[in-house]
């Protein structure tokens, strides 16, 4: 039970770091801060719909949109703009 709060925490923080970085470093985020957060959002979601088109999309659509990213439902990714 501790392993799915410490996740839960990590990516938390994460997102917050993120976020903040989005609101100073522009839209989208760099290559390597998505895959950062889908890296522990796949690991968050073990066992669940994150296959690597999922994955994928989910890299995409952070570098294009940085915070303004949601994921939706059965894994797929918007920009909510």
């Amino acid at each position: 039970m501790k392993l799915g709060w410490t996740r839960a925490l990590a990516l938390s923080v994460t997102v917050a770091t993120l976020a903040l970085c989005g609101a100073a470093c522009g839209d989208g985020y760099s290559e390597e801060d998505a895959t950062l957060y889908c890296d522990q959002e796949r690991a968050a979601l073990e066992g669940s719909c994150f296959t690597d088109d999922d994955y994928e999309q989910c890299r995409s659509c952070y570098m294009d949109c940085g915070q303004s990213c949601e994921r939706l439902p059965g894994c797929d990714y918007i920009c909510r703009e």
